[in-house]
């Protein structure tokens, strides 16, 4: 029981929004089409959700498009083709060629959040779970922007996750089995993504292995169970990662940005910014009232037992308690007391044994199931959480450790004498150029 606790509060300490890759296996595609005297860039989205796409021309000769690239757009969902660009010889009657190179990513660029958007709890009715990580508050893993806004609720295994709002359903991943805290886990969480009215997307990230009730295209109503949380991708522990994001130009590029939200309890509705230690009730048959912190907050009428309730670790909601029989209590006073401290000593050192045999048996796990994550698109994805270069260069690779190693002993021969950690380095910021 004691090392079950312990791994509930490192679980919720550390937390990640290890987004599934969302362009894989996606009805998306670019493609360049013959007319006439030229040629035509023609996008074609049969998925539910508007795509922001970028498309920039390389290795030209003797062309003449009808608009400036790098072009920016966004693609309609349900079946939508829009054409891109045309391009023509700049000498008729002569010979061109070009190369295409585009980027995208599930959401439309132009959309932004509504002022009066409200999102309910992402849990059942007459429950109450604690916030973690929130805008604000002690920060471990949300430190980029497409995590800056969202929140950790702390929710044992199995947990009924329900919609915060109306819309529809554009992404589901549904095939991820382990989590841990490994840098190949980061794209490996189940997760449901909801297209709202204004454009905006929620992300229900670290869903459990079969635990992902929804499918692409649904249209759900807040309140509608989506799934049950759990804690696979790069995860020490069950809980439910909620953000609501949207897709930006910024510069030459798109990216994906996390925004404010706030969540309201009650009819009529109190309305309120997450915090993190807030243990908030969702009750929405009475008038709302609003939530604090600590030991002040409106407590559920139907929660689950205290034990089953695991809470942000440093959030005065959690805790343990242990009622200890009285012939044994009468009995333990009668121990010496350097046979108590040997015997605690004892156990923190079985602990320890087992903690290490159990992170050895999952890695062998990990390593005996490790699935592919090679990138087939090239939307950028943000650096994540202060990794060593080393790191960095596996993702970026889609978890490919030998073409990591290739690229790095390319650099040390470029330089000889140069470190491990800048020969990763150059090796990714290499990566990074050739992908543009």
């Amino acid at each position: 029981m004691l090392k079950r606790v312990l791994f509930v509060f490192a679980g919720l300490l550390i937390s990640l929004g290890l987004l599934a890759d969302q362009n894989q296996n996606y009805p998306f595609s670019i493609e360049t089409e013959k007319e006439g005297d030229g040629h035509r860039i023609v996008a074609h989205n049969n998925g539910p959700a508007p795509i922001s796409v970028k498309v920039s021309i390389t290795d030209s000769r003797n062309i003449a498009p009808d608009r400036a690239f790098p072009v920016f757009a966004v693609v309609p969902p349900g079946g939508g083709t829009l054409y891109l660009a045309r391009i023509r010889s700049a000498t008729p009657g002569t010979g061109y060629t070009f190369s295409t190179q585009t980027g995208w990513m599930l959401g439309d660029f132009n959309a932004r959040q509504s002022p009066d958007a409200l999102y309910r709890l992402p849990y059942q009715d007459g429950t109450a779970y604690p916030i973690g990580q929130a805008a604000g508050g002690p920060i471990t893993t949300h430190t980029t922007p497409d995590s800056q806004f969202a929140v950790d609720i702390g929710m044992p295994q199995g947990t009924p996750v329900v919609a915060a709002r109306d819309g529809v359903v554009i992404y589901t991943e549904a095939g991820q089995v382990y989590g841990g805290q490994s840098p190949d886990m980061m794209t490996k969480a189940n997760e449901v993504r909801i297209l709202h009215v204004d454009g905006t997307v929620a992300s229900y990230a670290h869903l459990a292995h079969g635990g992902v009730f929804a499918y692409p295209g649904q249209r759900v109503t807040a309140g509608t169970q989506i799934g049950l949380a759990g804690s696979t991708g790069y995860s020490s522990g069950p809980h439910l990662h909620f953000v609501v994001q949207t897709v930006v130009q910024s510069g030459d590029r798109l990216t994906t940005v996390s925004v404010p939200f706030q969540f309201y309890v009650g009819n009529p509705p109190a309305v309120f910014a997450p915090q993190f230690g807030m243990r908030v009730s969702a009750e929405y048959s009475s008038p709302g009232r609003l939530p604090g912190t600590g030991r002040q907050v409106q407590v559920a009428t139907a929660s689950p037992p205290a034990a089953q309730q695991p809470g942000a670790a440093g959030s005065p909601e959690m805790v343990v308690s242990i009622e200890v029989p009285a012939p044994l209590r009468s009995w333990l006073l009668t121990i010496p007391m350097w046979k108590s401290m040997s015997g605690m000593v004892a156990l923190i050192v079985l602990l320890a044994l087992l903690d290490k045999t159990r992170q050895s048996r999952r890695r062998q796990t990990l390593s005996a199931y490790r699935e592919p994550t090679l990138r087939s698109k090239l939307a950028d994805e943000p650096i994540r959480h202060g990794l060593t270069p080393r790191d960095r260069l596996v993702i970026a690779c889609g978890g490919d450790r030998q073409l990591a190693e290739r690229l790095q002993t390319y650099e040390f021969q470029q330089s000889p004498g140069i470190s491990n950690e800048d020969a990763a380095q150059r090796a990714w910021e290499r990566l990074q150029r050739d992908r543009r």
